[in-house]
């Protein structure tokens, strides 16, 4: 069966979507929209104080990165802009490199550093993905295995608790770079200074929360507890007579204009943004080919993780001339309002981003008044939307393996910075694959009485001249020193007189496994013994050409595959076997 390739990158991908596009689909598409705008603008803001960054950052990208990655995506319901995983890897990496370079630096200079490191980020992250979806690198997130996946969301989830519980009871915030667990330990070292008011108001907007999601789950409710609890917290400092309650206003609010800048990387920061800048385009790759598959899958659409790398390739292009604006991902929430909601096409995740727009222009001094501990409500409370525990179930069930590399993942979180954990968990992933790819499987088969295959009992205590070896499996480098040890104990048992080594299942070999098969050859050659070789496919045969074994081992023992009757190589080949031993008998 031919395996279908991948489409090519479009520059007019919607060009299809538009030419059936009527007046009511645009209604569907506008309804949608509006709700999720109305979504959009206190999860930017929320998102804008988990990376702390002003709530411009978090607008900019809810705004301009979701239009331009609609455009050029694949995805009929994709929206964009920030998400909780990229806004923790932002936080996390921009203080890790503060922390290590610039520590010095304070005041409004360190204000400026920080957008000038996200700038870098972002202009990276735009260069990496556009990168990856015309040379498909997107397709190397296939080795990272699904307990990795699920280990480092469960680190981010904890990483969003532990940084929102300090705004939630009012304690200032850890100053320096720290560790998950060392910002844990100082959270409850911390807690005589708690804010009863914002622990209140926190546990308000859960509340609401809680009530509307379960109640009115289409209504846009974070926009509703954002106005609850910012009134309820007024009235409160206006009852204290002093303002006890901790606002947003405290931070840099920035514009809600984006002024324009020229995208160039300073290669004097490269080295040190690079890895983070890496590892947040491969998370933000990560989120939006889930979520636009998944969405695909439900609406009966194709959608194509190129076009989609690309759309989101160009929104963080966009972004890199906004300064001081967030990179752009996928949204879980937000593309799921849109779906329940009926949106019919990317209209619908464009026309959010004007509306977003929009009430952002005329609502901005209101963004003053909202208490911090509302945002943290906020975030703690998309918590459960994070992460699928069934998953995490069926990890601990199904192997021991996917276990610790789901704990493994987890624990490197905690105790590493994000962007290295997300490295290890790569690492671990695809060690975990070449592990398993290099372990080749061995069987060794004897004919029975009716002249069919059978597999040997491995405990078996085998004196047959001629021994049948199957091999299966990646026999590329890797493998070379398992197949060399194995059929070499194999080769040292002087009964054995010829070994009929059958390739039917083999893949991928390489000069390695070349190279081990030649050394067998000489060593029962030089013992006046024999190789015959059954099972050739075309692809190993061409191998075996070029490499020169075929020379080596002579044309007479070796002996192609046939699809229809596949042991009937294996018995010409023993036939063969007996042929040379009753030869060297004479």
């Amino acid at each position: 069966m031919k395996i279908p390739r991948p489409r090519a990158v479009s520059f007019v991908p919607f060009k299809e979507e538009l030419q059936g596009y009527n007046v009511r689909s645009f209604r569907d598409d506008a309804l949608a929209a509006l709700a999720v705008a109305l979504m959009t603008v206190p999860q930017s803001i929320a998102y804008s104080l988990l990376a702390g960054l002003p709530p411009s950052a978090g607008l900019f990208s809810a705004i301009f990165g979701t239009i331009f990655t609609a455009i050029w995506g694949s995805s009929r319901h994709l929206v964009s802009g920030p998400s909780t995983g990229v806004a923790i890897l932002i936080q996390t990496s921009i203080a890790d490199i503060l922390y290590n370079y610039f520590d010095t630096v304070t005041g409004p200079a360190r204000e400026a550093l920080i957008l000038h490191i996200l700038g870098q980020i972002v202009i990276i992250m735009a260069v990496i993905q556009i990168g990856s979806a015309f040379f498909n690198v997107g397709k190397l997130l296939q080795f990272v295995s699904r307990p990795v996946i699920l280990g480092y969301f469960a680190g981010i989830i904890v990483a969003i608790v532990v940084a929102q519980l300090f705004y939630f009871f009012g304690i200032p915030a850890l100053k320096g770079d720290s560790s998950i667990l060392l910002k844990g330990i100082g959270f409850f070292l911390h807690l005589q200074e708690t804010n009863w008011s914002s622990v209140a108001l926190g546990a308000l907007g859960l509340s609401f929360l809680v009530l509307f999601r379960r109640r009115f789950p289409n209504w846009p409710g974070a926009l509703l507890m954002l106005v609850i609890v910012s009134a309820a917290a007024q009235g409160i400092n206006y009852w204290m007579g002093v303002p006890t309650v901790p606002m947003l206003s405290q931070f840099p609010l920035g514009k809600p204009v984006p002024d324009l800048t020229f995208p160039l990387i300073d290669f004097s920061l490269l080295n040190k943004v690079f890895p983070a800048a890496v590892a947040i385009s491969f998370l933000a790759i990560l989120e939006v080919f889930s979520i636009s598959r998944s969405f695909g899958g439900l609406s009966g659409h194709k959608v194509s993780v190129n076009q989609d790398v690309f759309g989101l390739g160009i929104g963080n292009a966009v972004l890199s001339i906004l300064y001081g604006s967030m990179p752009a991902s996928g949204s879980a929430s937000r593309t799921s309002l849109s779906y329940r909601l009926n949106a019919k096409t990317r209209i619908a995740a464009i026309l959010s981003g004007i509306f977003t727009a929009i009430i952002i222009y005329f609502c901005w001094p209101l963004v003053r008044s909202i208490p911090l501990a509302a945002l943290a409500a906020l975030l703690i409370a998309t918590v459960p939307t994070l992460m699928n525990f069934d998953e995490i179930k069926l990890a601990f069930r199904a192997t021991r393996e996917d276990a610790w590399v789901f704990l493994l993942t987890f624990i490197s979180c905690l105790i590493f910075s994000l962007d290295i954990a997300f490295f290890i968990g790569i690492v671990i992933s695809i060690g975990n694959f070449l592990r398993k790819s290099s372990t080749p499987h061995l069987v060794e088969y004897a004919f029975n009485s009716k002249g069919r295959l059978m597999v040997v009992n491995p405990k078996e205590d085998v004196h047959r001249k001629v021994r049948i070896i199957g091999i299966a499996g990646e026999l590329y480098f890797a493998a070379a020193d398992v197949f060399q040890s194995a059929l070499h104990s194999v080769a040292e048992d002087r009964n054995v007189q010829a070994i009929v080594l059958r390739l039917n299942n083999v893949y991928n070999m390489d000069a390695s496994m070349c190279l081990a098969i030649i050394s067998l050859h000489d060593l029962l050659k030089s013992t006046g013994r024999y190789l015959v070789i059954s099972g050739l496919t075309e692809e190993v045969w061409h191998v075996f050409h070029r490499a020169g074994l075929v020379k080596e081992i002579g044309l007479d023992n070796l002996y192609f595959t046939d699809e229809s009757n596949p042991q009937f190589s294996t018995w010409k080949a023993c036939l063969r076997a007996q042929e040379l031993l009753h030869r060297h008998k004479l």
